[in-house]
């Protein structure tokens, strides 16, 4: 019988094994797999680190549409505000905020303040925003209108 692996299985091997974000990772399972994971996922931060893993270049129309999308959590209402001050090849003073591992690094720090009973509630909520905004995280597409 072969056990189902879940997002967040896949991501701590991926980050476990990572040296440099820079370029895609080697996600170590098929892309089935990885998809069904998505689909059944509960960890907004599994999702975020597997966009970066899949896409570790700026996107910042999707990273500012994601950062919105989650902005019913406040340090991501912050982000996507600071994200909206600073397009469109602004200069800005210290690291660009249009990466995914930078949507996860915000995500990661803020849920480090927050009570778990809190967070168990969060979890499923900026995870089914986040697929509202990337159905296939292969691809970046959203739903079908």
């Amino acid at each position: 019988m072969t056990t189902r692996r879940t997002l967040t299985d896949l991501m701590d091997e991926v980050a476990g094994r990572n040296r440099d974000w820079s370029s895609p990772q080697d996600l170590g399972s098929d892309r089935a797999t990885v998809s069904g994971a998505w689909l059944a996922s509960d960890d907004p931060l599994a999702m975020l680190l597997l966009l970066a893993a899949l896409h570790p270049r700026r996107a910042e129309e999707k990273c500012l549409e994601l950062a919105t999308a989650l902005s019913f959590f406040e340090p991501m209402r912050v982000t996507a505000h600071t994200m909206s001050r600073n397009r469109g090849g602004m200069y800005v003073n210290g690291s660009l905020p249009f990466y995914f591992v930078r949507l996860y690094q915000r995500l990661r720090v803020a849920f480090r303040t927050v009570e778990d009973t809190r967070r168990s509630r969060l979890e499923p909520e900026l995870a089914a925003a986040i697929r509202v905004v990337v159905h296939d995280p292969f691809t970046l597409v959203g739903p079908a209108a």
